[in-house]
């Protein structure tokens, strides 16, 4: 009887635990980024991430809404700024996405996510000032938006073109920095109505004509800087949770009392929470801005490997070459069944079940290269 009792408790205590820890967190995991099969060691799953409770000169030509800020040469182009000491070039490749069916808000056109070429991620580069210092970043919408019917690619969209042009209007400011930009320009996404709802991360720096890098970080977007070939600075990713980043969010506020109703909140950081790096760099230093959808699938081993490869085996390669071929072997993995993704490996070291397989997303970088 006392064997009996004691394996009945056992019992009540692994349920329990199956109640109050395993479940919510995969309720919480499915929630982020909808987890599309179950749990099934080595099986094929394409999360996505969702809102969650707790070319030798820049081309300035007519700009489509739907294309990322200052993105009007082709992915995979050289964006060579003129008089700067750094070459750069973009690359790009949205996710396949269906029409969202059920969840399209009545009277709603699909999502302008459905034709961007870089899905809900957008990026910019700014024009050159007049001493050589230069503005990149990269930016994530939280998808989970456009399931509820909202336009997941317009916070980041226009976040983007806000960042560009702060600092192309006020960058010649000696004390501007990328978390200072970031500020003002999050203040004008929250005035503008071309965002009605959202959430974003951001990546963004400023190259400066004495080799240094400036850099503010909020999410999981990713800035690295490779020293031949290996990495020597990274941002570090900004999660409350396991797939759950900081992202700024502009939520109307008959929304934000909604959730407190049923005791719900919504995400919402500051541009404040940023992480703030300054980097030195050196002659030949290769730099790359990049949203999740390229960590999710590959570690910066990986791309410092493939880096090396291109550039060593054919010396005069274009730097809009080497993006766009990374972006393209980015985009191969992701859809490989039994790749272990970095995505992942992560989660199976959370769940202890082995899983495969890469995570399908909108990828987009900006490579750099010191001159």
């Amino acid at each position: 009887m006392a064997v009996r009792a004691n394996r009945t408790n056992l019992a009540t205590k692994w349920t329990i635990y199956l109640l109050l820890i395993v479940v919510p967190m995969f309720v919480s995991l499915i929630a982020k980024r909808g987890l599309r099969c179950a749990a099934q060691p080595g099986s094929k799953f394409t999360p996505k991430r969702c809102f969650s409770f707790s070319s030798k000169t820049w081309n300035k030509g007519y700009q489509h809404d739907f294309l990322p800020s200052g993105a009007v040469v082709a992915s995979g182009s050289n964006v060579g700024v003129e008089e700067t000491a750094y070459d750069i070039s973009v690359a790009y490749s949205p996710k396949k996405r269906e029409p969202l069916g059920s969840f399209r808000r009545q009277n709603r056109e699909p999502s302008p996510a459905m034709k961007s070429p870089t899905g809900e991620d957008n990026l910019f580069v700014s024009k050159a000032l007049d001493d050589g210092s230069v503005a990149i970043g990269v930016a994530d919408g939280v998808g989970g938006w456009a399931e509820a019917g909202y336009d997941s690619s317009a916070i980041s969209r226009e976040l983007c073109n806000f960042l560009q042009k702060r600092f192309e209007e006020n960058g010649s400011n000696s004390g501007l920095s990328p978390k200072g930009l970031l500020q003002d320009a999050f203040k004008d996404v929250i005035g503008s109505e071309k965002v009605e709802i959202g959430g974003t991360t951001a990546c963004l720096g400023i190259l400066t004509p004495d080799y240094k890098l400036k850099v503010a970080n909020l999410g999981d977007s990713w800035c690295g800087v490779f020293r031949d070939y290996e990495l020597v600075n990274e941002t570090k990713f900004q999660t409350h949770n396991f797939n759950t980043p900081f992202q700024l969010a502009k939520i109307p506020q008959h929304i934000i009392k909604q959730a407190e109703l049923q005791n719900r909140r919504y995400i919402i950081d500051s541009p404040n929470d940023a992480d703030a790096y300054t980097w030195d760099l050196k002659k030949g230093d290769l730099i790359l801005f990049a949203t999740d959808g390229v960590t999710d699938n590959v570690v910066s081993e990986d791309i410092g490997r493939f880096l090396k490869d291109k550039f060593e085996l054919n010396s005069s390669i274009s730097l809009g070459d080497v993006s766009q071929a990374f972006v393209d072997n980015v985009v191969r993995v992701s859809k490989d069944a039994n790749y272990p993704s970095s995505f992942a490996q992560e989660l199976s070291k959370l769940t202890g079940l082995k899983y495969l397989g890469g995570k399908e997303d909108d990828i987009t970088v900006i490579l750099v290269r010191v001159k």
